[in-house]
C-alpha cells in the first residue's frame, strides 16, 4: 500500500471539506469519499485505480465549486 498516496487523499479531504464549509457548503460527499475510501482500506490493500477514483471524486468537488465562485 503506498502510504504517502493514502495519507494525500485523506490531506485532500480535509481540505476539500474545509473550504466547502468555510463558504457554507456541505461537506458530506468529501466526507462520503473519504468513507468509501476506508472501507476500500479495510478490504484489503488499496490499488492505484481506488486511489485516481478517490483522487477524481475529489476533484470533481473543488471544479464544481469553483464554477459556482461569481466573476
Amino acid at each position: 500500500m503506498d502510504v504517502m498516496a493514502v495519507l494525500a487523499i485523506v490531506n485532500k479531504v480535509i481540505l476539500v471539506a474545509n473550504t466547502l464549509i468555510q463558504a457554507g457548503q456541505s461537506a458530506e460527499p468529501a466526507i462520503t469519499a473519504l468513507i468509501n475510501f476506508a472501507k476500500g482500506i479495510k478490504k484489503g490493500p488499496i490499488t492505484p485505480e481506488e486511489i485516481a477514483k478517490t483522487d477524481a471524486i475529489l476533484d470533481a468537488l473543488i471544479s464544481q465549486f469553483n464554477e459556482e465562485l461569481p466573476d
